[in-house]
């Protein structure tokens, strides 16, 4: 399965619905910021609709909650955690294992965020686009 069929699935179940939310409100926050954003894009001569002036600002950012990504950053890292345990036979050291998660694995996992945001942003952008316009 394809990384973009994973994130359709995840969307259809509806466990992307805190996404959904970030965004919006990540929108509505940043509502003057992304304005300005397509502003600067159209003094270089770039004329952006408002749906490509949020992705544009969005890829820029690359997070919409931090608080949230932090918290399942650490619940990936307390997974790590948990299947060393069991391999092991013993607790692992956990200041190494977030390291070497932090090492290894973060990077992608922010990579794969961002694709989802900008998934979950692609199937509703006429809604977000009129939380732009509001």
């Amino acid at each position: 399965m394809s990384e973009l069929d994973d994130i359709r699935r995840q969307y259809e179940s509806g466990k992307l619905d805190s996404i959904k939310e970030d965004l919006g409100h990540f929108i509505c926050l940043h509502r003057a910021k992304i304005l300005d954003y397509r502003a600067e894009q159209e003094g270089k001569g770039l004329s952006l609709p408002d749906d490509a002036a949020i992705k544009f600002y969005l890829l820029r950012y690359r997070s919409i909650n931090p608080q949230r990504e932090i918290k399942e950053q650490l619940e990936e890292i307390q997974r790590e955690k948990w299947i060393r345990g069991v391999l092991t036979g013993c607790a692992p050291d956990a200041q190494e294992v977030a390291l070497e998660w932090a090492r290894t694995h973060s990077a992608a996992w922010r990579q794969h965020r961002v694709t989802t945001i900008v998934y979950v942003f692609e199937q509703e952008k006429d809604r977000y686009c009129a939380m732009l316009r509001t």
